[in-house]
C-alpha cells in the first residue's frame, strides 16, 4: 500500500496528498486477463469517482488469472508485501492458521457497517473464529438446486406428466421409457469433464431441505439434520441410498456406462443426441436453466426441473474477502471492501469495465458488449469474476449470462434458506491432519464409482468403511465431535 495514488490514477491535491490511502484489490479473473490500458482506464475511472465524492481512498487494481492466483498470492504474501485486499482461495483456517488475514473486528461497526447491514450478522459466523472475524463472504445466491434437465422434444414425444416429479427417484419412470423408445442415446448422464471425478448428483439431489439434510464437514464427517452428533459420512443411510438409487439405474441401463470416468461434458452428448437427460446444480429460476442448456445444446429446447434446495452451511460460503497482514492501512483497505459490496458504480467498474468501451446499456436494464466486440476482444472484463467479487445482488445483468430475474431468485432464496444446525462451525484439522489425508486418499478410490452405481453398494460400502476407519476416520470423528461440542456451547 503507498500514502500516494497509483500511477495513472488521480492524484490528490497537495494539501491533503498525505492523507490519500491507495488500497490495492488482487481479484481472480476467469477465462479473459484484462489489458494493462484497459485495467488502468478502469482504475483511473474509479479514482476520479471517489475524488469528486471526497473520499479519502483510492484503488489499485491487480487482475490475477485465477490459474496462478493462489501461488501469487502466497508468494506475495510470504515475502511480506504487495497485498492489500485479497481472497484467500487456499482456506480461510489456513490463512487464519499462517498469520496472513488480519481480524476485522474493529472496522464491522464504522467502515464495514453499511456491508454488514446489507447481509446481516449471521452471514459472518463462518468466517468468524474464535470470537474474531476474518473475512467478508462474497454476496451472491449460495442456495443452489439440483435441477433434472431433459430435452423436451423427446420428454412430450413421450407424453410423459412432467409435473409428476417432485423428487430425483420420480424420474425412473420417464428414464425407462427413453430407453426403451431410444436405445441408441443414454437416458442420464453426467455433467462431465472430470474425467474420474463424476457424480451424476442424485446424493445431492436427496439431500438438501426437502431431504436429509447433511451438512458435510469435509474429511468423511457430518452431521445430520438438528443432530449435532458427528458421523461417517460415508455410513449414513443417505449415502447408502445415494448409492443404491445410482446402481439400480445402472443396471437397469438407465445411466451412461464408465459415468465417473467420463471426459465428455453433458452439454455435447445433449446437443449431439447422445443423452436424454442430465442433474446439474443452478441457483437460477428454471427458464433460465432452460435457456442456457438450449443456447449450449444446438438449439434444442429442454425442461428444468428442481428437485430440491440446499442448506445453508459453513460450506456455502467459501469465497471471502480479507485484509493481508502486509496491509499497511487496514482501515482505509476496509472502506474500499466496504464499496465493492455497497457502491454499485465503483463494483460495476470492477466487473465490466467502463460504459462504452467495455459495455453499453440495453434497454431492458440489461448490458451486453459493444457491437463487435466480445469478452475476449473488450479492452477491460472481469464479467465472469461475477460471483467471486464483492455484491452479486449489486452488479449489472449481462445479456447471456444474468438475468435479472434471476438475481432477485437468488435474492430470495438466500432470505428464505434455511440453516444448518452447524452453521457457522469449522473443522481445524491442525491435529490430524495425517488421517485426514489418508482418509482423502481413500475417499477418492471409492466415492465415484459407487455414485455413479457402477459397483455394488452392499458389498463395496463395507469394504469402503473399514478402509477410512483403517486411515483413521474414527480419530476425525472424535476430534470434530469435540471441536463441535465446544461451539455449540459458546454458541447456544
Amino acid at each position: 500500500m503507498t500514502e500516494a495514488a497509483s500511477s495513472g490514477s488521480t492524484t490528490a491535491s497537495t494539501s491533503n496528498e498525505n492523507e490519500i490511502t491507495t488500497v490495492k484489490i488482487s481479484y481472480p479473473v476467469i477465462m479473459v486477463v484484462p489489458s494493462e490500458e484497459g485495467t488502468l482506464q478502469v482504475q483511473n475511472a474509479i479514482n476520479d469517482y471517489l475524488e469528486g465524492k471526497g473520499e479519502d481512498v483510492r484503488i489499485e487494481l491487480e487482475a490475477v488469472d485465477v490459474s496462478t492466483y493462489n501461488d501469487q498470492m502466497d508468494m506475495a504474501l510470504a515475502g511480506g508485501e504487495g497485498v492489500d485486499i485479497y481472497c484467500p482461495f487456499t482456506g480461510l483456517a489456513a490463512a487464519i492458521a499462517t498469520n496472513q488475514v488480519v481480524p476485522l473486528n474493529n472496522y464491522l461497526e464504522n467502515e464495514l457497517k453499511d456491508t454488514i447491514a446489507l447481509m446481516g450478522e449471521e452471514w459472518l459466523k463462518p468466517s468468524t473464529y474464535n470470537g474474531n472475524v476474518y473475512a467478508i463472504p462474497c454476496y451472491k445466491g449460495v442456495i443452489l438446486e439440483p435441477y433434472f434437465i431433459c430435452r423436451k422434444d423427446i420428454a412430450d414425444a413421450l407424453n410423459f406428466d412432467m409435473d409428476s416429479i417432485k423428487s430425483v427417484k420420480d424420474i425412473e419412470p420417464l428414464l425407462t421409457l427413453v430407453k426403451e423408445n431410444y436405445p441408441d442415446m443414454y437416458p442420464l448422464v453426467p455433467t462431465g469433464g472430470s474425467g474420474g471425478g463424476n457424480t451424476l448428483m442424485i446424493d445431492y439431489s436427496l439431500n438438501g431441505v426437502q431431504g436429509y439434510q447433511i451438512d458435510y464437514f469435509n474429511y468423511g464427517v457430518c452431521i445430520e439434520g438438528g443432530d449435532l452428533t458427528v458421523k461417517n459420512y460415508y455410513n449414513t443411510d443417505f449415502f447408502k441410498e445415494s448409492c443404491a438409487v445410482a446402481y439400480d439405474w445402472n443396471q437397469k441401463g438407465l445411466i451412461m456406462p464408465d459415468a465417473s470416468l467420463t471426459s465428455d461434458m453433458s452439454t455435447d452428448l445433449l446437443g449431439s443426441e447422445q443423452a436424454f437427460s442430465v442433474i446439474t446444480g443452478y441457483g437460477y429460476v428454471p427458464e433460465s436453466v432452460e435457456a442456457t442448456y438450449k443456447s449450449r445444446c444446438n438449439g434444442y429446447d429442454f425442461y428444468a426441473i428442481s428437485l430440491n434446495k440446499t442448506l445453508m452451511t459453513s460450506g456455502s460460503m467459501n469465497v471471502n474477502w480479507s485484509i493481508a497482514y502486509t496491509c499497511e492501512n487496514p482501515s482505509a483497505a476496509a472502506k474500499v471492501l466496504n464499496l465493492l459490496y455497497t457502491d454499485e458504480y465503483v463494483l460495476n467498474l470492477v466487473i465490466f469495465g467502463v460504459e462504452g468501451i467495455d459495455y453499453v446499456k440495453n434497454s431492458d436494464g440489461t448490458i451486453s458488449y459493444p457491437e463487435g466486440l466480445d469478452m475476449n476482444t473488450v479492452p477491460y472484463t472481469a464479467a465472469l469474476s461475477c460471483g467471486i467479487v464483492g455484491n452479486m445482488f449489486k452488479q449489472y445483468a449481462l445479456t447471456g449470462n444474468t438475468d435479472p430475474k434471476d438475481v432477485e431468485y437468488m435474492l430470495e432464496n438466500n432470505r428464505n434458506g434455511q440453516y444448518s444446525a452447524a452453521f457457522g462451525f469449522h473443522l481445524d484439522a491442525t491435529n490430524i491432519t495425517s488421517q485426514c489425508s489418508a482418509v482423502d486418499n481413500i475417499i477418492q478410490q471409492y466415492q465415484y464409482s459407487l455414485l455413479c452405481g457402477e459397483v455394488n453398494p452392499d458389498e463395496v460400502i463395507p469394504q469402503f468403511v473399514s478402509a477410512l476407519e483403517s486411515a483413521g476416520l474414527n480419530d476425525i470423528i472424535s476430534e470434530t465431535q469435540s471441536q463441535l461440542d465446544v461451539w455449540a456451547l459458546e454458541n447456544k
